[in-house]
């Protein structure tokens, strides 16, 4: 019998992203091959500035490729329908959320737009999967109140349960615990691991956070000024690739801690 999980839920070859307008094309990072199988966390790791958002973004089709190609399940992402991509991918993005009235009931339930009518009218299907996604993300008690009324911490999980009402394979978020202080970036960081782990959901998140990404990640992508890396931490600890994110003459990985130190002068 086959294991479902060594399939490869995303690849990509010789992918090379950025910016194009008229005039020129800016590249950010190029010979991206990435071979992702389903039902892993990952984190990508990286400075400000060097393309982590701009992967993300050229990954869930918010942003062209520039070269190469993006495979999900196979099949190319630029020939999947917007329907069909926002049943197979879920995003949560860093831009704030437009103003509205919205009970946090009713923002998760718009991950449920790709199987509702054009009406929106939701079925006790839809109510089912919504309220699913807050008992997972143990939200349910929050369920009338207004989104704009919540912490920076319960809005991150609000947003993580409308993507799993979403009903998706992919979970794609950029920044999740920007933010959050101490202790809701901790929980954040759990609660992602064990969606991975319990309802075989692939998680890809951008964090500048690499003790906790060390920690909890299945598998992490190095984005540096000259190589993009990926490997399990273990893997990326031993072979010392995980040096590669700084310079050192700023700071230096301590292999007992597992972390990275501040050079003393």
């Amino acid at each position: 019998m086959k294991d479902p999980n060594k399939h490869n839920i995303l690849i990509t070859k010789n992918l090379t992203i950025g910016y194009a307008d008229k005039k020129k094309e800016t590249i950010i990072a190029s010979n991206l091959n990435i071979e992702l199988r389903k039902g892993k966390f990952v984190c990508i790791l990286g400075k400000n500035g060097i393309g982590k958002s701009t992967l993300l973004r050229t990954l869930s089709k918010v942003q062209p490729i520039l070269s190469g190609n993006i495979l999900i399940h196979d099949k190319k992402l630029n020939s999947y329908s917007e329907t069909e991509l926002s049943k197979t991918m879920s995003l949560v993005l860093t831009e704030k959320l437009p103003e509205s009235n919205l009970t946090v009931f009713e923002l998760i339930a718009l991950g449920r737009q790709p199987y509702t009518n054009w009406l929106g009218t939701l079925t006790k299907k839809d109510v089912d999967k919504v309220y699913e996604a807050m008992c997972l993300t143990k939200i349910e008690h929050l369920s009338q109140k207004k989104y704009y009324e919540l912490s920076d911490g319960q809005l991150q999980r609000v947003l993580i349960s409308r993507a799993l009402s979403q009903e998706t394979e992919l979970i794609i978020l950029d920044e999740p615990t920007a933010h959050l202080d101490v202790l809701y970036k901790m929980e954040s960081f759990k609660l992602l691991k064990e969606l991975a782990s319990k309802l075989n959901k692939t998680i890809i998140i951008s964090t500048h956070e690499i003790h906790l990404a060390l920690q909890t990640a299945d598998e992490l992508w190095l984005m540096t000024d000259d190589e993009f890396i990926t490997g399990t931490p273990k893997k990326l600890i031993e072979n010392k690739s995980i040096e590669k994110l700084f310079s050192p003459e700023t700071v230096h990985f301590d292999f007992n801690q597992q972390q990275f130190i501040l050079n003393q002068k």
